[in-house]
């Protein structure tokens, strides 16, 4: 078979995974344990995008709720006022489960006896996203003594962030409280209010002897900036209980996440619950559909169900979770690049006030976008993110082609706007007559200011020549001054190490933070020889620091694109070190410190996957595929790669790939990358082949922009 297509009809698009097991009856969807963790930051997150909260936890955050004034500013705490503490029955021995079911997207603790069985399910609701769910279900067989089961709630001290009243409610059997943030973020931005309504618990429920029973208790926490849909969302989840689709519709959303994106990885179950609860805990702290009454503010790096690091967004969205969100969530995608836009003013004074053009990203944000980093050289120097934020929007773009958004959105003024700062901020070498960058401070935390990051040029020069991109698309004219800069942007480069220093005057002797030097290859993509590309990563191998786990999961990216399948394991595996308990929390550091349920982490070990070792490189005439199975694991699929419209599901193992368009958006071709074959891409039509790299375009290849890969010859489609 090798280098030859071979063309066969698709009756299920999930035929592969199908054959395999149901998804949903798969035991990697589901992390239980008997014995809850002991320790406090190892729950699990339940959160939908608007609220979430720690099971057991005495907090719920709400989406865009910070309090205090500029670099004080943090996630404004609510007390949880349906939160249960774990059940203890007097005198009664229990059998205990404790499982977060990541396919509907609930957590359910259940306690039996011989004759009873109490289940609490707990879920942050996805289609009545104000509310937050907890129900308490009793079964009993009829042969069981009278029981009491209290319950303890878990709503700890008072906010020390918003100052609630508690006011009448016009809802039966439920209170409500009103307050606001004690502090806005400026004088300027307003005490955001904060409505809450609660089911009143009672201190326990009573089961009668002898009788076979059955019987669900609901109780509902609505949360809203407005007191009208706050009250309203109550109302509709009651209503929804009753007639009994509450749950249900819950359940039905997340299905449909997966059925439109996950990662199946089959002979491996450790792996696969890992890879899952990655993807979970991160899509977990989104909305599925833009909020017309309270935008999305973005990811933090350590979700939306805990308050590390402020709650603030950084680089970690666009650089580390936001790459996997759109290549298999397209529309979640664009909702993250929207969290951009929204801040895009706060962006033009924050330039302003440092004296340069255009928009200047704040390296952390919150409430209005202007920075509030709370550490001064970082505020002052972290700079590339606003070029970070320039690469999710061109990946978006060449994921998409989606030119409506720059039409019809501030996303083509954004772009711009971004390469005006990258020029007014660039300096002129009289000497070299290149451009440079200096006192910056680049990925790498440990070292700063310093001249010329090689990672901060290069991401500044692709903001700098995506204006040229964008004018391809919709026909308009960029300024010639943004080229100019691109194209004499200078590179640190070493000729007799052949690698790229990290910095002027950087040596090889010097440790660093984490992976800085390396990025250059992935996700920047920067045209190398192979050669360097592996200087690049040897020598910073030998000096990268203990890092966060994304790190490794670049190091394993590199090592994969210089065929050294060894090293690329190794430094996969490392990433695990940061994973913790029964329901898969990361922490920011392989030790169990730093911030909790670390999704900046789980995001760069997803694209060790997705774009290690699936090879999912996109590029803005071609999507290249080079698809592996992880190591330890017997296949892959990844369901639902959104490519131009299409949704395209990729399957392999060690010496077959299978390619099938699930849903059809623009025309696809598939040619292999020696140029010797290429076929027309269908929907239900699956194309298999052996194992190796290959490219999707919407164009024939004798149309494509092959410049990337050497390919000049015209090829004829075949299917």
């Amino acid at each position: 078979m090798d280098g030859k297509f071979v063309i066969f009809a698709v009756l299920l698009s999930n035929i592969w995974t199908l054959s395999e097991g149901d998804i949903y009856e798969s035991e990697a969807w589901d992390l239980c344990t008997d014995t809850p963790p002991t320790d406090a930051k190892l729950w699990p997150s339940i959160s939908n995008g608007h609220l979430g909260t720690v099971v057991h936890s005495d907090s719920v955050y709400m989406n865009g709720l910070y309090n205090g004034n500029g670099t004080t500013s943090t996630r404004a705490r609510i007390p949880a006022m349906t939160s249960l503490k774990t059940l203890n029955i007097d005198g009664t021995r229990l059998n205990t489960s404790f499982c977060l079911h990541m396919d509907t997207g609930t957590y359910e603790e259940t306690y039996r006896t011989d004759h009873w069985k109490l289940t609490i399910t707990i879920y942050a609701h996805r289609v009545v996203r104000r509310v937050l769910v907890t129900e308490v279900s009793i079964a009993t067989d009829g042969y069981q003594g009278q029981f009491v089961v209290p319950l303890q709630i878990n709503h700890g001290n008072e906010s020390t962030e918003i100052s609630f009243l508690k006011m009448t409610s016009d809802i039966p059997n439920a209170s409500y409280m009103y307050g606001k943030i004690n502090e806005a973020e400026t004088s300027e931005s307003g005490r955001t209010p904060v409505h809450v309504y609660s089911t009143i618990i009672p201190p326990n429920i009573t089961i009668a002897s002898g009788q076979a029973h059955k019987e669900t208790h609901v109780f509902l926490m609505s949360i809203s900036p407005d007191l009208a849909d706050a009250n309203s969302a109550y109302k509709t989840a009651i209503n929804m209980h009753l007639d009994g689709t509450l749950q249900t519709s819950h359940v039905s959303a997340w299905r449909h996440v997966w059925d439109a994106g996950r990662i199946d990885v089959n002979g491996n179950v450790t792996l696969a619950s890992t890879v899952n609860s990655a993807l979970y805990y991160i899509i977990s702290s989104m909305p599925l559909t833009p909020d017309p009454l309270w935008e999305f503010n973005g990811l933090s790096p350590a979700d939306l169900a805990h308050n590390g690091y402020n709650g603030h967004m950084f680089w970690d969205q666009d650089t580390w979770m936001y790459p996997p969100v759109l290549q298999m969530h397209a529309d979640l995608g664009a909702i993250l690049v929207q969290t951009r836009l929204r801040t895009l003013n706060a962006s033009y004074e924050f330039a302003r006030r440092n004296g340069y053009s255009g928009a200047q990203y704040a390296w952390e944000s919150a409430f209005t976008g202007l920075d509030v980093t709370p550490w001064q050289p970082a505020q002052d120097w972290e700079i590339h993110v606003t070029g970070d934020v320039s690469l999710a929007f061109h990946q978006y773009l060449m994921m998409t082609g989606d030119v409506d958004m720059l039409r019809k959105s501030r996303l083509q003024e954004a772009i711009f706007a971004i390469a005006d700062f990258w020029r007014s901020r660039a300096t002129l070498n009289a000497t070299s007559r290149l451009y440079e960058i200096h006192e910056v401070m680049p990925p790498d935390e440990w070292h700063y200011p310093v001249n010329n990051s090689v990672y901060t040029n290069y991401v500044a020069k692709q903001a700098l020549l995506l204006p040229m991109y964008v004018c391809k698309l919709i026909h308009c004219k960029a300024p010639p001054q943004y080229e100019e800069v691109a194209t004499k942007m200078y590179l640190p480069y070493d000729p007799v190490l052949k690698y790229h220093p990290e910095y002027d005057g950087y040596t090889t002797n010097v440790t660093i933070k984490q992976g800085d030097a390396i990025l250059l290859s992935y996700p920047l993509q920067m045209q190398m020889s192979d050669e360097v590309r592996y200087n690049n990563l040897a020598i910073y191998e030998k000096t990268t620091g203990a890092g966060p786990a994304m790190t490794w999961g670049m190091f394993a990216i590199g090592w994969l694109d210089v065929n050294q399948s060894a090293k690329a394991e190794k430094s996969f595996f490392q990433q695990l070190d940061n994973k913790y308990g029964p329901f898969n929390i990361w922490t920011e550091d392989a030790d169990g410190g730093g911030v909790t349920n670390f999704i900046t982490g789980q995001g760069g070990y997803l694209q060790s996957i997705i774009n290690g070792y699936g090879g999912i490189r996109v590029y803005e005439d071609e999507l290249a595929v080079h698809c592996r199975p992880i190591p330890g694991s017997k296949s892959m699929q990844l369901v639902g790669i959104d490519y131009r419209g299409n949704s395209v599901d990729i399957w392999c193992d060690r010496s077959v790939t299978r390619v099938n368009v699930a849903s059809k958006g623009q025309q696809l071709f598939l040619r292999t990358a020696d140029g010797r074959e290429q076929v027309r891409l269908n929907e239900g039509v699956a194309i298999e082949i052996a194992s190796q790299k290959m490219f999707m375009s919407t164009l024939p290849i004798n149309q494509a922009n092959a410049i990337h890969h050497g390919v000049d010859t015209p090829f004829v489609i075949v299917g």
